[in-house]
């Protein structure tokens, strides 16, 4: 078994330390046990890896499974009572791989564009007097769920605001089961999970049920239209491009017998899965922009030579992002300093041996020290605890051994082609519109919760540029 690092206080092991100084003491662990080490933590041992077997756990999906411990995380299984497949990564990945928003993405190139635009107006503006926005994250999470609705559930429901607050609240309202801290496992591992299913089987209490409910009112709407309309135009009917319709398309869709809560529970769990990682990214590269305003220049003349590229109505060709190559490296950068210092935990389906011979059983968690690869040099180049914008020549999409914002292996994430288009569109615009500082004239810090960092709350200048 991997070491399992000393502590003095029965019970409560190494939980403080890791939840209130999580950056320092994993690296002092580091330091003193090697690239594998063990925690107890909330009444369970957990075994933390380093740089050198990451991509072991992350490459063998038939031993180590994300999907067992987000199921054990969020109480899905009570939740949503229409589908049997929550938190099953496979299925899930399957479906994003076979749709539209996977391999058809230029299709979607205008209606991002523009939703982007209509939300960046509506909830930043035009700042010709400057404007501070506290929380840039809340205003960016807004900005993006107006773009994914339309990708998702069509043009026509995305204009409802119902809707854009059921995209831009849903993963805000599902993750009071990630921040209650899990006491209960102290007294007893997996206590935690059975109390936090009361209140829902008793009825009291279930996030899900107000959003689901709101997007089988729009779903039924789109569906039955939908049918409607093929079943009378026939050949000439025109298909919708949404993740919509492709759900409709899938073998196991009924038009005869519809069930409108299972359709509305799967695009509420891709919601969850998109809105939320990919408006932390967004607002991470604006705060990270304007906390060093010395690259800004640069990025305004590149997005000045592509603006070139934009047809009658403003709006760029798919191809003109490859062509953002500073704001590409400026986008992995942010993300390579996103602030986690563990992510990814996986559950143990079987016993396994390392390949330097430490073992783990069945039933354990293993969790990634995301640090450890983002501060090596080996694997970042010179100084890799500063934010250098100009250290990639990669996509910032791009998986690898140096990069795991988007996981790896079989199951990296099948989103995130779209959630860097959605970035970059929304960067070219902030850029060539609006000068961009922090108010405090420094470099802003995240705000830590444990192993997991947020953007700053404090406040971001936007004003007006001048032309």
């Amino acid at each position: 078994m991997p070491p399992l690092v000393r502590y003095k206080i029965p019970i409560i092991g190494h939980t403080f330390r890791y939840t209130f100084n999580c950056e320092k003491f994993l690296g002092q662990c580091r330091k003193e046990y090697g690239e594998m080490f063990s925690l107890y933590i909330w009444g369970r041992t957990i075994t933390f890896v380093g740089k050198e077997y990451t991509h072991e756990v992350l490459s063998r999906s038939d031993v180590f499974d994300f999907g067992v411990l987000f199921r054990k995380m969020i109480p899905g299984d009570v939740m949503y009572t229409s589908i049997d497949n929550f938190g099953d990564l496979r299925s899930y990945g399957k479906m994003i791989r076979g749709s539209s928003i996977s391999n058809k993405l230029n299709l979607y190139t205008e209606r991002i564009q523009k939703s982007l635009y209509l939300a960046t107006q509506k909830h930043i503006g035009d700042c010709n007097d400057q404007k501070v926005i506290y929380n840039i994250y809340s205003a960016i999470t807004k900005i993006i769920s107006a773009s994914i609705a339309n990708v998702f559930i069509g043009e026509e429901e995305s204009e409802y605001d119902d809707v854009i607050s059921t995209f831009a609240e849903f993963t805000k309202d599902i993750a009071v089961f990630f921040l209650i801290p899990p006491i209960f496992d102290l007294i007893f591992p997996g206590l935690q999970d059975f109390v936090k299913r009361i209140p829902i089987r008793l009825g009291l209490y279930n996030p899900v049920t107000r959003h689901v409910n709101t997007l089988i009112k729009h779903v039924k709407h789109q569906v039955d239209k939908r049918l409607r309309e093929k079943q009378k135009y026939g050949d000439s009917w025109k298909r919708p491009t949404d993740l919509l319709q492709d759900f409709m398309e899938q073998k196991s869709f009924d038009p005869n017998n519809i069930n409108y809560t299972a359709l509305a529970s799967n695009l509420s769990i891709f919601i969850f899965a998109s809105i939320h990682s990919t408006s932390r990214a967004c607002a991470n590269v604006v705060v990270d922009l304007a906390s060093r305003p010395e690259y800004m220049q640069e990025l305004y003349e590149e997005q000045l030579e592509i603006h070139k590229k934009t047809d009658e109505n403003g709006i760029l060709p798919f191809e003109s992002l490859k062509e953002m190559k500073n704001l590409d490296s400026f986008i992995r950068e942010s993300l390579r300093f996103t602030g986690d210092v563990a992510a990814l935990p996986h559950w143990v389906l079987k016993d396994h041996t390392f390949s330097n011979g430490l073992q783990v059983p069945k039933g354990h968690v293993v969790d990634i020290y995301s640090y450890d690869t983002y501060h090596d040099e080996s694997l970042q180049g010179p100084n890799p605890t500063s934010f250098e914008p100009h250290r990639h020549n990669v996509p910032a999409s791009k998986v690898g051994r140096n990069f795991l914002t988007f996981g790896g292996g079989k199951h990296m994430c099948p989103g995130r082609f779209l959630a860097i288009n959605e970035i970059k569109f929304f960067m070219h615009n902030a850029i060539l519109n609006y000068n961009i500082r922090t108010e405090s004239g420094k470099i802003e810090d995240k705000f830590r919760l444990g192993p997991v960092a947020l953007p700053s709350n404090n406040g971001i200048i936007f004003e007006k540029r001048a032309k």
